[in-house]
């Protein structure tokens, strides 16, 4: 079966990126609150610390449900049309 107008991505490799100490859940560190695996709207607020040589396009971080896209992978997606991603920009 052949479908040309669907795509998965599938991450192999995860970056170790996120601060479990700045990284709050229900107003509690990551790392103290129990959390194994977060959703979209689980960390307020969401902190990541940029890898040497900073962040792929697209990478996946491995206490996180979903990948995260640059700007750049962002703008790239959306001038390819492609549908179902979600965004939410981070600060």
């Amino acid at each position: 079966m052949k479908n040309e107008d669907f795509v998965i991505l599938q991450l192999l490799e995860e970056t170790d990126c996120l601060d479990r100490e700045r990284t709050l859940v229900k107003g509690v560190p990551f790392h103290q609150s129990g959390a194994g695996l977060l959703g979209r709207e689980k960390a307020r607020p969401l902190v990541l610390h940029p890898p040497p040589g900073g962040f792929p396009p697209v990478f996946a971080v491995p206490e996180l449900a979903f990948y995260c896209f640059t700007e750049a992978a962002r703008q790239a997606c959306e001038q390819a049309g492609l549908k179902g991603l979600w965004w939410r920009p981070q600060q």
